[in-house]
């Protein structure tokens, strides 16, 4: 599945360095929001007072179509990692868990209300939470994005599939500003998972500072599979 670049702006934006070319940060009056290449121009318009205003929604990357069944109690619906793991569930009865490995040189910090969190090299911090959702994946997807960048007024998303093991998924990278030249990369990854009780978000969150080297291999080490099992 290939990803297709957009950048959408409401003002002027300024543009961001990419993921892999280190922290720089330039000001931008409104969250640009990007997704990687290859690059297709969206169509220009200009309306007149009377018309409305186009609105360009992203491409739904890493929705997959859901054939639900039945689940046994206990079932493993994505493999479980070898070596050192975490595990983190929801409060809600009924919830599944998820299982991580830990990387090489990360260690469990004290939970933070149901979330698990590592601290690594260099200042990266990584959390894993699982909440309940009413919400399709499509639409799941869209809030959290807009969540992880409202409170930042510098901000950029870069957008690819990820899903997992049949369960809708996508990858989110980009950086977080409250003034230029003083952010923090990030890089994300969210699965909707879908139970005999409902359904489920389960995130990765991986920040570093702006200038920290080798983020992109070290999240991508993060956000490598996860293992599912199904309450017992």
């Amino acid at each position: 599945m290939k990803a297709t670049a957009l950048t959408v702006g409401v003002l002027a934006v300024a543009a961001i360095a990419g993921c892999g070319a280190g922290g720089t940060i330039t000001t931008s009056t409104a969250p640009a929001t990007t997704v990687a290449a290859p690059v297709t121009t969206l169509p220009s318009t200009t309306a007149s007072p009377s018309e409305p205003v186009p609105e360009f929604a992203l491409p739904a990357y890493g929705v997959e179509p859901t054939t639900r069944r039945a689940l046994t109690p206990g079932e493993v619906t994505c493999p479980i990692p070898g070596g050192p793991t975490v595990t983190v569930r929801s409060a809600v009865p009924g919830s599944p868990v998820l299982t991580m490995r830990i990387p090489e040189g990360f260690t469990e910090l004290p939970p933070h209300a149901q979330a698990v969190r590592l601290a690594g090299p260099a200042g990266l911090t990584v959390e894993l939470t699982l909440t309940p959702t009413d919400r399709d994946a499509e639409a799941a997807f869209k809030q959290y994005s807009d969540d992880r960048v409202s409170k930042y007024p510098i901000n950029s998303v870069s957008v690819l599939p990820g899903d997992l093991c049949g369960y809708s998924g996508q990858k989110l990278m980009g950086t977080l500003a409250e003034q230029p030249g003083r952010g923090i990369r990030y890089a994300d990854r969210i699965v909707h998972i879908w139970t005999n009780n409902g359904a489920f978000l389960g995130a990765v969150r991986v920040e570093a500072p702006g200038t920290t080297a080798d983020f992109d291999q070290t999240s991508s080490a993060m956000l490598a599979d996860f293992g599912i099992t199904m309450p017992g």
